[in-house]
């Protein structure tokens, strides 16, 4: 089972509550849990702290390890075989973007996960094909190497990332802090 909240709910107000309406509903205690997947950027400020303050309080409450997971990493799981890359929208023309030699939550990264400027951008992709996703489609400039996959996958469900949580926690092991991923300083000059 899982919950999806609307992109534009006030989430330090629903994030909770929507918890406790689906461990109600699916008849599971928090102690009964394997453990808390964690999608931990890149993304808004306030809504990674809001998802890190609240997951790091589920576990400590129930007893259970948290996992954090890229955002990116979660998107590019949901690709087909072959060399993926994610691009989620910044500000002013700029993309938080990762490629990845495959939608594996555990394979190489093929271009660090960073902020780039959306025209700096296919200078760091030239000489492979990739299959794309993410908010960021709107951009990129339209380039032959690079083919978009429907754009239901450029917002994953949670269920995406507890899959790459579970992977990622059965290779390298929960975190004791996960830390959310910025990509860019808190109030940062654009």
């Amino acid at each position: 089972m899982e919950s999806i909240l609307p992109v534009k709910a006030f989430h330090s107000e629903k994030l909770l509550p929507a918890v406790s309406e689906l461990m109600e509903s699916s008849g599971i205690m928090g102690y009964e849990l394997s453990g808390i997947a964690l999608s931990r950027g890149p993304g808004s400020y306030t809504g990674l702290r809001i998802g890190t303050a609240t997951a790091m309080g589920l576990s400590a409450g129930w007893g259970v390890p948290v996992k954090g997971v890229s955002t990116l990493r979660v998107i590019a799981s949901l690709l087909p075989a072959g060399n993926v890359l994610c691009c989620i929208r910044a500000r002013a023309g700029e993309l938080f973007a990762g490629a990845f030699s495959s939608p594996d939550p555990l394979s190489a990264e093929t271009l660090p996960q960073g902020l780039y400027a959306a025209e700096e951008l296919p200078a760091h992709l030239a000489g492979k094909v990739y299959t794309a996703a993410g908010s960021g489609r709107t951009e990129l400039p339209a380039l032959d190497n690079i083919r978009w996959a429907s754009s239901l996958l450029d917002n994953p469900r949670p269920s995406a990332a507890a899959f790459c949580a579970s992977a990622l926690a059965a290779e390298e092991g929960f975190d004791s802090n996960p830390e959310p991923l910025y990509l860019r300083g808190f109030n940062e000059k654009i």
